[in-house]
């Protein structure tokens, strides 16, 4: 088992589409209230004895270990977890050693010892590992200064305060990536290839219903070529979608193609049987929000990073195809629905604030975490790693009969950067249908 924080700020984010015409028995059609969190996620611990009152503060941010923290023997342990998440070190687990690297320290601990490996040397823990609930818990105090850090117990917050100064070239890990941000701007243009791969579960229950499940798996391949002034965006996706039989006519894995193009003058995309056609998001002006989001100053990126409730870390320098990279994890949890960053973002793009909206975000959560590998010689972002898990437990919105829906989707990808500064090709979509025309003449 290999652990590592991570995430990106959103001016990284992959554009992911998907593009069918299943029609799932029995789920309605969740409208735009349902959908828009959906999108916002791709533009954009552990049950143990709690120490319910203690916050952890590494470098001023406040990290939430209401279930993470376990008292041992008058000393706190911690899951190995979140080690990576709050110092981006690499944790390995193996049988019953456990090892952490970060940059040159080298820590290996066994589950059940008080004796440890420091660098090759032996040093005694006040306490042994101990597996709980599938997670390994190690002493805290112990292992964040063996990797560097200074521990601190702030009696009258209730607070254990991590001190930890490292940087690159001078810079934080919240300074290279608005630096990489800048590069960004600076090109004005870039091609993002994607695998991805997406696991759901779903449950949908009307009212004195039997409840209904549906579990599907889509491997995704995605080209994404985005240029920030003017505004122009084309993506192909080639998708493998394995779905149970009940769900499409065809039996096996089904294979979906999609085509988008973003410009000034709205969004376009391929369907089946239809070409080329025009969307309509009414109130969302994806123009200026793709702009804004592309060409951010660094102040302005640290302060999104901020309003998100990141938490952003360096991971251990790597070297890839004879290149040297900085490697910084970043990490955002459930809390970024209750952000300010959200509010924002709804304020501005025009989506309406309304009670049901508000459900739809208080009933999910998400696990994200990105490694984002920026290149030591030109500051670019070359690739991109994402692990991420995202829940949805609410109420159908806007649907004629009441239902309960609970959603599950575990997501990997992987991001390669390139073609920065080139220009790209386009289709041509002036002769696209305007999809609300469409739906029209159907009825």
């Amino acid at each position: 088992m290999i652990l590592k924080g991570g995430m990106v700020s959103l001016y990284q984010q992959p554009n992911i589409a998907l593009n069918s015409t299943i029609r799932l028995k029995g789920v309605h059609d969740m409208n735009r209230k349902l959908i828009f969190p959906l999108a916002l996620l791709f533009i954009l611990v552990m049950a143990a004895p709690a120490c319910a009152e203690i916050q952890l503060d590494v470098n001023g941010k406040i990290y939430d270990t209401t279930d993470s923290l376990s008292i041992q023997e008058g000393f706190t342990c911690v899951p190995v977890d979140v080690l990576a998440h709050t110092l981006g070190c690499t944790v390995v687990s193996e049988g019953y050693l456990t090892t952490v690297q970060e940059n040159q320290n080298i820590l290996k601990m066994t589950i059940g010892s008080n004796t440890a490996l420091l660098n090759g040397q032996e040093v005694q823990m006040p306490g042994a590992p101990q597996r709980m609930d599938g997670q390994v818990y190690v002493p805290m105090r112990f292992v964040y200064e063996s990797l560097g850090a200074s521990v601190v117990w702030n009696d009258a917050q209730n607070t254990i305060a991590v001190s930890y100064a490292e940087s690159r070239d001078g810079m934080t890990a919240e300074q290279l990536l608005s630096k990489a941000s800048e590069k960004m701007v600076e090109a004005n243009s870039y091609k993002m290839s994607v695998d991805m791969k997406m696991d759901m579960d779903m449950t949908n229950q009307e009212i004195s219903q039997q409840p209904e499940k549906v579990k599907m798996q889509m491997d995704s391949h995605i080209d994404a070529w985005t240029q920030a002034k003017p505004l122009l965006m084309y993506m192909k996706q080639n998708a493998i979608m394995k779905t149970p039989e009940n769900m499409m006519p065809q039996a096996g894995p089904q294979n979906l193609q999609t085509e988008m193009v973003f410009n000034d003058s709205g969004m376009y995309m391929t369907m089946p049987g239809m070409g080329w056609v025009k969307m309509n998001l009414p109130g969302i002006n994806l123009q200026e929000l793709i702009e804004e989001s592309m060409t951010q100053d660094a102040a302005t990126t640290m302060q999104r990073m901020k309003d998100m409730g990141m938490s952003v870390s360096f991971a251990n320098d790597q070297e890839r195809n004879g290149q040297k990279y900085w490697v910084i994890d970043a990490a955002m949890g459930g809390d970024v629905f209750k952000s300010d960053y959200v509010k924002k973002f709804l304020k501005t793009s025009g989506m309406p604030q309304s009670p049901d909206m508000q459900k739809v975000l208080d009933g999910m959560d998400a696990d994200i975490s990105y490694t984002t590998w920026i290149n030591q010689a030109s500051l670019q972002t070359d690739f991109m790693d994402l692990v991420g898990k995202i829940n949805m437990d609410m109420d159908s919105p806007g649907t004629e009969k009441p239902a309960h829906i609970n959603m599950g989707m575990d997501l990997k990808g992987n991001y390669t950067l390139s073609d920065y500064g080139l220009t790209f090709y386009v289709p041509d979509v002036s002769q696209a249908v305007d999809f609300e025309k469409v739906l029209k003449q159907q009825k």
